[in-house]
């Protein structure tokens, strides 16, 4: 029992190293670089890299341009 608490404890620590939070840094959020939480939040719902505001209403990517209009 010793044995498989130890796996699992090396096993997450593995998984936190290797984590795809790596690329926090492609991340803006609010005007701010990407926290360790903020890219884990974004790169669970597969959001690719950019600019996103995030509050209480919850994720958005902030888009440079107005969209186009429909004519």
């Amino acid at each position: 029992m010793n044995r498989f608490v130890m796996l699992v404890a090396a096993g997450m620590v593995v998984l936190d190293v290797f984590a795809p939070v790596v690329r926090a840094q492609d991340y803006v959020v609010n005007g701010h670089a990407a926290t360790k939480a903020e890219a884990q939040l974004l790169t669970s719902y597969s959001a690719p890299a950019g600019e996103w505001q995030v509050d209480g209403y919850g994720i958005a990517r902030v888009v440079d341009e107005h969209a186009a209009r429909v004519v």
